[in-house]
């Protein structure tokens, strides 16, 4: 596939600062139902990531509601420029064995690509013929 991450990616991505609570984690990965969070410092740089998995695991754990993101995000976050290919991020994706893959500009975050970006990408592409249905 020819393209860039950017033609991947979702814009606007809902992010966490290293002191969210467990508890906030937990709501807005249940309410907006995304699989985690990048964690960014103050200039929106990508510190960590925390997954729908690392918040679980906490909780069952008996973590506190009110433990930081930083105690459990993993860091650092795997992230991809902008401008990497397709072809990079897709195997990125593979290698890693990651689902969600935070975007960066500069360093800063400016979206997040997830497998259900690189179907859509993909299916944007398709001959109408490779359709189901």
């Amino acid at each position: 596939m020819k393209g860039h991450a950017r033609d991947l990616m979702t814009h606007g991505t809902t992010q966490a600062s290293p002191e969210t609570p467990i508890a906030a984690l937990a709501y807005t990965i249940g309410d907006v139902g995304i699989g985690g969070l990048p964690v960014v410092d103050a200039s929106h740089e990508v510190i960590g990531f925390v997954s729908e998995t690392d918040v679980m695991t906490a909780l069952l754990a008996g973590r506190s509601p009110a433990t930081p993101a930083r105690e459990i995000m993993t860091s650092p976050a795997e992230t991809v420029d902008e401008f990497a290919t397709t072809d990079d991020v897709i195997k990125l994706l593979r290698l890693r064995s990651i689902h969600h893959l935070p975007v960066v500009r500069g360093g800063r975050l400016v979206g997040i690509i997830s497998p259900k970006d690189v179907l859509r990408y993909y299916s944007s592409r398709a001959e109408p013929d490779d359709a189901i249905g």
